[in-house]
């Protein structure tokens, strides 16, 4: 599972593939700015037309461009053109994005491309990782298969390419693929019959993205690997350089700086480096505040990994892909590496076989075990990224089967090491809760990805932790589980394309719970699997054969029609569907469809308001509209100025915090204008309690890494961050309802 790079030097030189140094093209970008600056200086006034330099000189342009100097023979060059010396920052810093413009266009035979070679493990169990590295930049995919596997075992094989070639559609949905049949040498093969397979079977000619090799009139490049013959993948390679040039990744226009960047990045032949380091390379090259901005544009090149959920993700920059897939497939292991660590000495002198053992059977680790694998290298932001993909979760209960004195350590869940695991009883009590309240998610329509299903279990395993008090822990296996939140319990069970929510008849709540898990689907599909398309059906409480779309029911219900129509054949009753909407809407996931909780807070005499909402209209407007929203719902009396645009006077917000029992300042990219230092300022003077909520999507306009915001504090105010801990406000059903709890609790227990 590893990179490798191999540079073309010449579209046209199909043999000269080698592997070298990663370059990012700063040098020769400078030189085509300096050639193309020099040029204009150079042509005629008369003339309109660009004049292409002499050969002498384009080529001694890099010398006069970095300060090298030349032999006396380039005497003549230095005085045809007067170029005064430069160093590399100067030149990073006036070759800005304007100065490409005329240089930055599709690749052309002559220059070079750089190919950064990934080889994507095919054992099922790293199928979870897939979405950290099919970017949606993408660049050109290679599916290798074997001729003679698909010949013989058409089924299995027509199934496994079936999977790729809808992963990549599914993480990077326009980028090109290559078809490469492996085993040409074989008498058997008949490439004739392959690619009538790939047509008939696969539809290869219905999709636009894969590359047709166009000269032996094939859906596919078969290949022989053990061929030594000059030039014998000469076809495919040059639809990988075609297919390569005509990204549009490849001819963006972009800031010489960020190349810059990268390139220093780069030969400090680090795994990672702090997010310091790459802003003191940015700002000496005068991007220092683009610095989040260039790092997510590599991120999404694949160049490198930068996350910016938490701190401990933002703080960390990693340059080789490779360190960070070699940590996580120490956990997330295939049989070889299984082996490997299992007949690890070092594993049995730590005293860590058995955690191991109970990793790869429950997929629960405790924290010394991921310290053992990870060889206590960064840990913090090893644990952090599993949890932000939702690769791990905390397990919030006790394991009898691991040893005495680590029954009651700090442990996860790995979830997608349950995915062979099966259990008797747990399938038995499933098929008894069959007839409870039923949603389906539905992903007939594409496929149900690998890790949906694991992932849906990390969160609600996590939820259960958090919410439940003396209860079992919950019982998983690779297919189904049964879980409890709190006195609410349900069965989760995936079947082909389709994972089922099952409501254990009699149980609390199970329409509030059925939005619930939900609204944890959509977390992990919009963070993970962004556009994979689902259907939401309800299953009918009368007759579990039949099913209806959730939007046809809710249309159905809004005109006051009796019947509707089935998924299938038939109609139903829409009547019958009412116990799904006693919490309102389902799936809704952010404003309060059913009833909610009151809070009762009385307010002092003389006030008027629990809280003041200080914020910055422009980057977090819409959160604090829906929180003021969602506290006006549960009874409280809010001061926000979204009414008025932001345009109130300086008295009339002053008065407003004079009036509120408490103030909450909400932190945001830009929060710290003028007008909320007045008022933080006037809430100090005033003695208000302060409380603090931060963005905490990074998706969203406002985020920003929390060391962010205390830079930016006005030093009056840096003080909060070391007397009150900051909330991260949540928008997701299933996270909202604490956030508000723990909200509503401090603004009451503020004095």
């Amino acid at each position: 599972m590893g990179p490798y790079r191999e540079r073309v030097e010449d579209l046209s030189e199909l043999g000269s593939w080698r592997e070298e140094e990663f370059d990012s093209g700063f040098e020769r970008q400078a030189y085509r700015v300096a050639a193309l600056r020099m040029a204009v200086q150079t042509e005629r006034p008369r003339s309109k037309k660009r004049q292409s330099l002499p050969k002498r000189v384009s080529q001694g342009i890099s010398n006069v461009v970095f300060g090298r100097r030349r032999s006396s023979a380039a005497r003549p060059f230095a005085a045809e053109v007067q170029v005064e010396l430069v160093p590399e920052a100067e030149v990073a810093r006036r070759f800005d994005m304007a100065e490409i413009r005329n240089m930055a266009g599709k690749t052309q035979s002559g220059q070079k491309i750089i190919f950064t070679i990934w080889d994507y493990a095919g054992q099922d169990v790293f199928y979870a990782l897939h979405h950290i590295f099919l970017t949606r930049e993408g660049g050109v995919f290679m599916v290798v298969f074997d001729m003679q596997e698909l010949l013989i075992n058409q089924d299995q094989a027509v199934e496994y390419l079936s999977f790729w070639l809808n992963s990549i559609k599914l993480h990077a949905p326009t980028a090109p693929i290559i078809l490469v049949g492996t085993h040409y040498d074989e008498a058997s093969i008949d490439v004739n019959e392959v690619d009538d397979i790939l047509v008939e079977y696969l539809s290869v000619h219905e999709n636009e993205n894969i590359v047709p090799n166009s000269i032996a009139s094939f859906s596919f490049f078969p290949i022989d690997n053990m061929s030594r013959v000059p030039g014998h993948a000469s076809e495919l390679r040059a639809a990988v350089e075609a297919s390569a040039s005509s990204l549009e990744a490849v001819s963006r226009k972009i800031s010489l700086r960020w190349l810059k960047v990268l390139d220093d990045l780069l030969k400090l032949d680090c795994d990672y480096v702090p997010f310091d380091t790459v802003r003191e390379l940015a700002t000496k090259y005068h991007a220092g505040d683009q610095t989040d901005e260039l790092l997510s544009f590599f991120h999404e090149l694949g160049m490198l990994v930068h996350l910016r959920a938490t701190d401990t993700l933002h703080d960390k920059v990693v340059l080789k892909p490779q360190w960070l897939l070699d940590k996580l497939s120490r956990v997330i292991a295939d049989k070889i590496h299984v082996k490997q660590i299992q007949n690890d000495r070092e594993l049995q002198k730590a005293g860590l076989r058995k955690d191991f053992a109970v990793l790869r059977k429950r997929g629960i680790a405790t924290l010394s075990l991921l310290r053992f694998l990870w060889g206590d290298e960064e840990v913090d932001y090893l644990r952090e990224f599993m949890h932000d993909n939702m690769l791990m979760s905390d397990w919030n209960f006790s394991e009898k089967s691991l040893p005495r004195n680590r029954q009651n350590e700090t442990l996860f869940l790995v979830s997608s090491l349950l995915k062979n695991s099966t259990d008797r009883k747990l399938e038995q009590d499933v098929a008894s809760v069959q007839s409870g309240l039923t949603c389906v998610l539905d992903f007939s329509e594409f496929f149900l990805p690998d890790g949906v299903f694991a992932r849906l279990l990390s969160l609600c395993a996590r939820h259960s932790g958090d919410l439940s008090t003396g209860w079992g822990a919950p019982r998983l296996a690779g297919h189904q589980a049964i879980i409890r939140f709190g006195l609410s319990e349900f069965a989760l069970e995936e079947r082909s394309n389709q994972i089922r929510l099952i409501m254990v008849p009699g149980t609390r709540d199970p329409a509030s719970t059925l939005k619930t898990l939900i609204s944890m689907f959509r977390g992990a599909r919009d963070a993970v699997f962004k556009d994979l398309p689902w259907q939401l059906h309800l299953q009918s409480p009368r007759n579990s054969s039949i099913r209806v779309e959730y939007d046809y029911l809710v249309d159905a219900r809004k005109a006051e029609v009796a019947e509707v129509a089935s998924v299938g054949v038939g109609n139903a009753m829409v009547a019958d569907f009412d116990p799904f909407f006693e919490d309102g809407s389902l799936t809704d996931d952010e404003r309060d469809t059913g009833s909610v909780e009151q809070a009762s807070i009385p307010l002092p005499a003389g006030l008027e308001y629990h809280v003041f909402l200080s914020h910055r209209q422009v980057d977090a407007g819409d959160a604090c509209n829906l929180m003021a929203e969602k506290l006006r719902n549960r009874g409280l009396h809010v001061w926000v100025d979204q009414e008025t645009e932001g345009n109130l006077a300086e008295d009339a917000m002053k008065r407003g915090i004079r009036k509120s029992k408490c103030y909450l300042l909400f932190l945001s990219k830009t929060v710290f204008s003028d007008a909320v230092k007045m008022e933080l300022q006037t809430a100090q003077q005033e003695a208000k309690p302060i409380l603090v909520v931060h963005e905490s999507d990074p998706s969203r306009i406002g985020f920003a890494p929390f060391s962010a915001y205390i830079d930016a504090a006005p030093a009056s105010a840096k003080h909060l961050f070391k007397e009150t801990e900051s909330m991260p406000f949540q928008r997701r059903l299933y996270l909202a309802e604490a956030f508000y709890k723990e909200l509503i609790e401090r603004i009451r227990s503020a004095r």
